[in-house]
Parts: C-alpha cells; structure tokens; sequence
C-alpha cells in the first residue's frame, strides 16, 4: 500500500532534464543568432521565443507535480527553487534576443557574441549537473564543474565591463545606442549569472543529499 504512494522519482529529475536541455537549446540557438546578425537571425530569434514557451510549460508542469506528489525525491522547497532559477536562464536567453530584434540592433558587438558563447558553455555545464543530480554519485564530477561555471561567471563580467565602455568609445554620437545595447548586455550577464545560481542551488542539493 505505502510503496503506491512513493512518487515516480524520474518525474522530477525528468522534468529537470527536459528544461535544462530545451534551455542549451536556446542558448545555443542564441549565439548563432547574434553571430548572424543583422543578415540572419530572425528565425532563430522566433525559434528561442518557442523554447521559452516550452521551457514555462516544464516549469508549470514541475510544480503541479509538487501539488500532486505524496513524497518527493526532492524537498518542496528545492525542487520550486531549482526550477524557477532555471527558468530564469532561459528567460535571460529570450529577452535578450528580443531586445535585439525590437531595438533593431545593427550588428552586434563582438563582445556581446563572446558573452553569448560564455552563456551557452555555463549552461551547457548546468545541463550536465542536472543529469548527474538523480542519485547524487558524481558529487565529485559536478564539483569541477560549478568551478568552470563561477570561472565563465567572471569571464563574463570581465567582457560586459570591457563591452559597455567600448560603448562610450565607438558610438559617443548615438547615445540611444548606447542605451540599447547596455541593456542587452546587462541581460545576457544576468543569464551568465543565473547560471552561477543555479550550479549553486544544485551544489547545495547534492551536499544535502549526498
């Protein structure tokens, strides 16, 4: 009778997965998108508003599955955490993307691109951890990499603060611009830095679990 009541724990480690993955996916899309721009990009942008979609749908689907699970793998409090920091990423990547269509942005700085491909390779590890989080046996293996994703996480305030002076530098004329494209860089920092968070969260997870 109890063991009927036991949650399918996959459930939960398989929506973690999904998200994370759908989120690489956008990210990934994201840099070739900028690396193409103005010429192309339109679709991949459109393609990252999809994957956000998505990327909402898994995170509601987690958290009805907090209301309909008995016992979780997982404490509530985790699993809400870690899910919402992850949907933070991918709402990062989108808005990001949407800024440069909106704005109508000419092309995009190569700083900004070097962020871009930071932001792909912090969450490309992020993806990793979540895979090796079911069990709690690579503690060792994840902490190697949540050291890389705090490394790529000052990597890219080092770019952000070289790209927005540069701003001043080369278009001291168009300050509208300059505005914009602070913006975008601003947010693309902030995806790098959820990343960090959630390599935090899941840290904190498997040392609890562990």
């Amino acid at each position: 009778m109890f063991s009927r009541l036991l949650p399918k724990q996959y459930g939960f480690f398989e929506l973690f997965n999904r998200h994370a993955r759908t989120t690489l996916d956008g990210a990934r899309e994201f840099v070739l998108a900028v690396e193409e721009w103005p010429d192309k990009g339109d679709a991949r942008f459109r393609c990252i508003k999809e994957l956000e979609h998505e990327c909402d749908s898994i995170t509601h689907m987690t958290v009805d599955l907090i209301h309909r699970t008995f016992i979780t793998p997982l404490d509530r409090d985790e699993i809400l955490a870690l899910i919402s920091k992850m949907d933070d990423v991918m709402d990062c990547v989108e808005t990001a993307g949407s800024r440069i269509m909106r704005f109508k942005i000419g092309k995009v700085p190569g700083r900004m691109v070097e962020m871009a491909r930071v932001l792909a390779k912090a969450e490309e590890l992020v993806a990793k951890t979540v895979e090796m989080l079911q069990g709690f046996k690579h503690v060792d293996e994840m902490r190697d990499m949540f050291k890389e994703v705090h490394r790529l996480e000052g990597e890219g305030d080092e770019l952000v603060h070289a790209g927005v002076a540069a701003l001043f530098e080369d278009h001291a004329d168009d300050p509208l611009l300059v505005i914009k494209l602070k913006e975008i860089y601003e947010i693309v920092e902030r995806g790098i830095d959820e990343c960090e968070d959630v390599a935090n969260i899941i840290e904190g997870i498997a040392l609890e679990h562990s």
